[in-house]
């Protein structure tokens, strides 16, 4: 649990920054930070070992959105209707966890070697009220709670189905051979009424499994466009030749009907597709603004000149209308677009 005066919070804004990359950005305002501890798979108690992650919460004055950024660069996107600002900052409620399995790309088997276990643990931020999902592996998603209470009984996951994506490397031209290939698992939470997007690395994703029915058939996943873009670290204020670049694909999961975001880093977003059909050509996205974001770890108490940073930008995919959020480390949040 982090804790703020509003002494504390003064002096935090003037070391901060403005965080602003572009001229007609509003720009973000942090609100506070967070400590999660996260079982791994197997794991029932909660130990003195048992990791920890760091977030930091920021507002987004141009999306009018909280931007929840993990100490492992993953990032998630929640509602600030229910932001309460003050000096205090409540520490985040553990509402259950949940375990999956993953198999890997090829094997039909969740029985067969190879097959992985992921825990993941679901708080909800009662500064905000949104949930937070978080993964072993550090991978953050978020969701406004919207009155779902700590379950009296825990329910587990009822496997939906599983799906393999291609994504292609910033530069590569075509699927071959060498694509780097990802193996993900849709589990619904019957906690909470989400859909759980899990990869094989332990990835995640969620959103609403609302009108959502388990599938009789798994229709395999339907490609739609690509995209890359470049991201910027927090020290860079250009863009230049040397700016990382990402390859982006997007996907349509029949199966829920929603669309598929995967970087070539394995990181995913889901998004609902809405009555989005599939392009007959890809536009290049445009971008928006940069950000860059002081995140401390789990164990760091206070913001200092040892704390890490990272870049982010947000471009809008002018195929589907949404917007993405991607930082330095190709991890990636799709909101749909305004």
């Amino acid at each position: 649990m982090k804790r703020w005066s509003i002494y504390g919070l003064l002096a935090l804004t003037t070391l901060l920054g403005s965080f602003v990359w572009a001229q007609e950005s509003k720009g973000i305002t942090w609100k506070h930070g967070l400590s999660f501890q996260v079982r791994k798979a197997g794991q029932n108690a909660f130990t003195e070992t048992t990791p920890k992650f760091g977030a930091e919460v920021f507002l987004d004055k141009d999306l009018n959105q909280l931007v929840y950024i993990a100490e492992t660069a993953s990032l998630g996107l929640g509602t600030a209707a229910k932001q309460a600002d003050g000096p205090e900052v409540k520490p985040p409620l553990l509402y259950h966890a949940i375990e999956v399995r993953v198999r890997p790309v090829g094997e039909a088997n969740f029985g067969a070697a190879g097959v992985k276990k992921f825990s993941s643990e679901v708080f909800r931020d009662p500064n905000t009220d949104n949930l937070v999902y978080i993964s072993e592996a550090g991978s953050l998603a978020t969701t406004p709670a919207a009155g779902v209470s700590p379950p009296e009984k825990i329910k587990d996951p009822v496997w939906f189905h599983g799906l393999e994506l291609k994504v292609r490397k910033a530069g590569e031209k075509t699927f071959g051979k060498d694509t780097k290939q990802v193996s993900l698992e849709v589990y619904k939470d019957e906690n909470t009424n989400q859909l759980v997007y899990v990869t094989d690395a332990g990835a995640i994703a969620i959103t609403s499994a609302a009108g959502v029915g388990k599938p009789s058939k798994v229709e395999g996943p339907v490609w739609y466009h690509a995209f890359e873009v470049k991201v910027r670290t927090a020290n860079e204020k250009m863009f230049s030749k040397d700016t990382k670049a990402y390859g982006v694909e997007v996907y349509y999961d029949e199966n829920a009907k929603t669309l598929i975001y995967i970087s070539e880093t394995g990181a995913i977003s889901v998004v609902p597709a809405g009555g989005l059909t599939k392009p007959s050509t890809s536009k290049e996205p445009t971008w928006k603004y940069g950000r860059a974001f002081r995140v401390r770890k789990a164990d760091e108490k206070d913001f200092n000149d040892k704390t890490q940073s990272f870049g982010a930008e947000v471009y809008k995919d002018e195929t589907t209308g949404n917007l993405i959020y991607m930082t330095e480390s190709g991890a990636l949040v799709a909101t749909t677009g305004k």
